[in-house]
C-alpha cells in the first residue's frame, strides 16, 4: 500500500477545525458545539465517494468480498466515521474548554482512526478508482516510483516510529501545546503531524506479518508502548496544572485543571496503552507463528520404514 494514497486521507486532519478560542463550552452548549469545516467535510466525502468507487470496479473484476474484504471496506469506513467524531463533532470544541476532551481527539488520530483506515486497503482501492488507462500510466509513472520509495522508506519501522514519538512528545510539551490552541494553522500542524506520523506507524505494523517484518515492527510496537504510557505517567502525576490554556476554563464541567489533567493523562496512559499493547501482542503471535512454521520446514522428518512400524 503506498503511503501516498494514505497521505491523501491524512487531509482530513489537515485543515484546521473552527475558531479557537470560542468560549467555554459548557454542558448546555455542547450538542451545539459541531465543527462544520467545509474543507475537513468536503474531504471526506470526496475519499468516501472515490473510495466505494473503486471499491466497486474492484468488485465487479474480481468479484464481490474479494480482493478487498467486506470486513476490510467496513474498517474503512468506521475509520472515516472516526475522524468524523475526532474533527467535526462537539468534541473538537470541548477540546478547547477541556484537556480530557482534547486528549480523547489526539487519542482518535493516533491510535484509533489510522489503523481502521489501512486496514480498508485504501492504496488499492483509490488506485481502482482512476480509469483504467490513467490508473496504468500513475502507477507506472516516476512520480508515483518516488513516492513509493519515500514512503517505504519512511514506514520502515523504526522510522516511523521514531517519527510517532516525536510528533506525540514534541506536541505535548506546555508550550507547543498552548499555541496549537491558539492558533488555527499551529493546530492544523498538530492534526497533520499526529496523523500523518501515525499513518506511517500503523503502517509498518500492519505490514508485520512474516518474521522477518514481525520482529522490528514488534520492537518498535513495544518502544511506542513503553514511552507513551510513561507520558501519559507524567501528565497524570504532574503536581500542578502544565498547560495554561486550561486554567480558569474547566470549572464549568466541574473539574478543576489538575483533576481534568490527571483525566487526560490517564486516557493516554490506559486506552492508548491497550491499543499499543494489543498491537504488540499481534505482532508476538505473528512471530512466533512464523517461527514455527519456519522451524517445521527446517526440521527434516525422518522416513519410517516398514521394519521399524513392525518393530
Amino acid at each position: 500500500m503506498c503511503i501516498a494514497v494514505c497521505l491523501l486521507v491524512g487531509i482530513f486532519a489537515i485543515s484546521p477545525a473552527g475558531a479557537h478560542d470560542i468560549g467555554s463550552v459548557r454542558p448546555d452548549t455542547l450538542w451545539r458545539s459541531w465543527s462544520f469545516d467545509p474543507l475537513i467535510i468536503s474531504s471526506l466525502l470526496v475519499a468516501l465517494s472515490l473510495y466505494a468507487r473503486g471499491l466497486r470496479r474492484l468488485w465487479q473484476r474480481a468479484g464481490w468480498g474479494h480482493g478487498v474484504t467486506y470486513a476490510r471496506a467496513l474498517s474503512f469506513g468506521a475509520g472515516a466515521a472516526v475522524l468524523l467524531i475526532a474533527l467535526i463533532s462537539p468534541l473538537d470544541h470541548l477540546g478547547e474548554t477541556l484537556l480530557s476532551a482534547h486528549m480523547a481527539q489526539h487519542a482518535l488520530l493516533l491510535a484509533v482512526a489510522p489503523p481502521l483506515l489501512l486496514s480498508g486497503r485504501p492504496g488499492l482501492v483509490f488506485a481502482w478508482a482512476l480509469p483504467a488507462r490513467r490508473r496504468k500510466d500513475f502507477l507506472g509513472s516516476r512520480s508515483w516510483r518516488v513516492l513509493t520509495r519515500w514512503g517505504d522508506v519512511l514506514s520502515r519501522p523504526l522510522t516511523a516510529a521514531v517519527l510517532h514519538a516525536l510528533a506525540l512528545w514534541l506536541w505535548h510539551a506546555p508550550a507547543a501545546f498552548d499555541a496549537a490552541l491558539a492558533s488555527d494553522g499551529v493546530h492544523a500542524v498538530e492534526h497533520a503531524s499526529f496523523f500523518c506520523t501515525a499513518l506511517l506507524f500503523w503502517r509498518a505494523i500492519l505490514d508485520g506479518r512474516s518474521s522477518l517484518r514481525a520482529a522490528p515492527a514488534l520492537g518498535a510496537s513495544f518502544a511506542t508502548l513503553i514511552h507513551g504510557s510513561l507520558l501519559g505517567a507524567l501528565i497524570t502525576l504532574a503536581p500542578y496544572p502544565l498547560y495554561v490554556w486550561y486554567r480558569g476554563r474547566t470549572e464549568v464541567w466541574g473539574l478543576s485543571a489538575i483533576e481534568d489533567q490527571q483525566l487526560a493523562g490517564l486516557l493516554m496512559w490506559v486506552p492508548m496503552g491497550i491499543v499499543y499493547l494489543g498491537a504488540c501482542l499481534l505482532l508476538a503471535s505473528r512471530f512466533l507463528v512464523s517461527e514455527e512454521g519456519r522451524l517445521d520446514e527446517a526440521t527434516p522428518v525422518e522416513p519410517v520404514s516398514i521394519e521399524k512400524l513392525r518393530s
